[in-house]
């Protein structure tokens, strides 16, 4: 019965609107913003969301031009006081509207929210000067919230790029492209890029948007260093309050970094076999003093092809490898103990509170780092993994986990946005409302193709 209730509620629930045009009646909302980042972002009732999920190698053309983009928009829907969408007497939900007709949902979604603006990442839609497409860069746009008024602010110019959205007394964003951390401000008013630093091979920062103390880089030795004969490579720090930076250390073993969480800096360093162990240290005014070491040489197969290392807390981190999820916990000196924690090939999407979120093939789950306690939250094949995103109320509490999926009566291979309500997951409800907020192709709905959706 309860494969029949969600196939029943993904399928009603995914409806096909008419695309008549961007924003130019649209309210603006008002109300607190939750869940900045990522494809997804909410503003007082508003869910703001890329409709479907795009493979950026897949666009030719003109495919990210307003006249093309079509289901691939951003939307919103409305919620009421609870955050449940409405629907109409044929079971389609209401109130979902295009906001602009511009690529949000693709491997480097970058969604937020501040003032009246909404700021969104997009696959490069400028041909270079031999007239090919680049679809491979990103654009950083911004437009009103209203889907008025867009402007292109940022577009990069050797990589994807990484994007940092910075609020407090300063509102800004930093972005790491062609070996620069450049900032920008963002607000009332868009400032011109500067350039903070340059020759950065490696960056990290911090893994939530906010408030920013620092960030970390690294920097390859000149050729002057190597002459002397080092090795390796050089780790800085760069302070934004005093904009300055400063050299951690120079090690005779190259250091990649991992990320920046909760004030701790995590890396891998080469040891000179094809094994890598993951390091983290917190004092960084003495380099090493306290380092934890994640990972052993050679504790298991293929250490080297390690994938999605996510930290939980200080004394606590996952990561795949060998085809699972393995959980490492600080010991009683600097060596972490490890466990397998799911025995199954699986990707980390995000960990939040004492939850693991992942999925497989054949749906979305979380489990319990502390008493490994797993929970459906949606039994769905055909999920694009790597790009759940996580939505929580103002108490912090996890609501809504929104995803990509096809459905079942598939046609087109697209990929629709849809959510689950994890909160009932938390009251140990078994029946987890599913449902697709997506515009939905009309070759979708009716579709000859071949069941490629499996749902619980």
């Amino acid at each position: 019965m309860k494969k029949l209730f969600t196939y029943l509620a993904c399928l009603l629930l995914c409806v096909s609107f008419l695309l008549t045009g961007c924003g130019t009646d649209l309210n603006v909302p008002t109300g607190i913003v939750l869940s900045n980042g990522g494809s997804v972002v909410t503003m007082g009732d508003y869910v703001y969301f890329a409709n479907t999920y795009v493979d950026y190698s897949t666009l030719t053309g003109n495919a990210n031009t307003e006249s093309t983009t079509q289901h691939n928009s951003i939307f919103r829907v409305l919620t009421d006081e609870y955050g449940f969408t409405t629907t109409n007497e044929d079971g389609q939900i209401e109130n979902v509207d295009e906001v602009y007709s511009k690529i949000a949902g693709f491997d480097n979604s970058n969604m937020y929210i501040l003032g009246e603006y909404l700021y969104f990442t997009s696959p490069n839609a400028h041909k270079d000067n031999n007239g090919d497409d680049r679809f491979d860069l990103t654009t950083l746009y911004r437009m009103r919230l209203d889907g008025t008024g867009l402007r292109e602010i940022f577009t990069t110019s050797e990589s994807r790029g990484e994007f940092f959205f910075a609020t407090g007394d300063e509102n800004f964003v930093l972005i790491y492209d062609n070996s620069e951390v450049t900032k920008i401000g963002i607000g009332n008013n868009i400032s011109s890029p500067k350039t903070l630093v340059s020759d950065v091979t490696d960056v990290a920062f911090p893994s939530e948007f906010g408030a920013i103390d620092a960030f970390y880089y690294t920097v390859a030795l000149s050729q002057e260093d190597q002459d002397a004969g080092l090795t390796g490579n050089k780790l800085y720090r760069y302070d934004m309050s005093t904009n300055t930076a400063m050299q951690l250390t120079q090690v005779s073993r190259a250091i990649t970094l991992v990320s920046y969480t909760n004030g701790m800096l995590y890396y891998k360093q080469d040891e000179g076999t094809s094994l890598a162990p993951y390091y983290s240290i917190k004092n960084y005014n003495s380099f090493g003093s306290d380092r934890i070491q994640w990972t052993v040489l050679g504790e298991i197969d293929g250490t080297d092809s390690i994938a999605n290392f996510t930290p939980i807390n200080e004394d606590n981190v996952v990561y795949e490898a060998e085809s699972k999820i393995y959980l490492a916990t600080k010991g009683e000196g600097s060596l972490a103990e490890w466990l397998v924690l799911v025995d199954e090939d699986a990707t980390i999407e995000f960990v939040y509170g004492d939850y693991v979120y992942y999925t497989t093939a054949n749906g979305i789950y979380r489990i319990s780092y502390r008493d490994e306690t797993v929970q459906t939250l949606a039994e769905m094949s055909n999920i694009q993994q790597g790009a759940c995103d996580l939505v929580y109320d103002e108490d912090g509490n996890a609501e809504y986990i929104y995803f990509y999926a096809q459905l079942s009566t598939n046609s087109t291979d697209t990929y629709y946005c849809h959510r689950a309500n994890i909160h009932t997951a938390t009251l140990n409800n078994p029946q987890i409302r599913v449902e697709c907020i997506a515009s939905v192709l009309e070759e979708d709905l009716n579709g000859t193709g071949s069941d490629t959706t499996e749902t619980a």
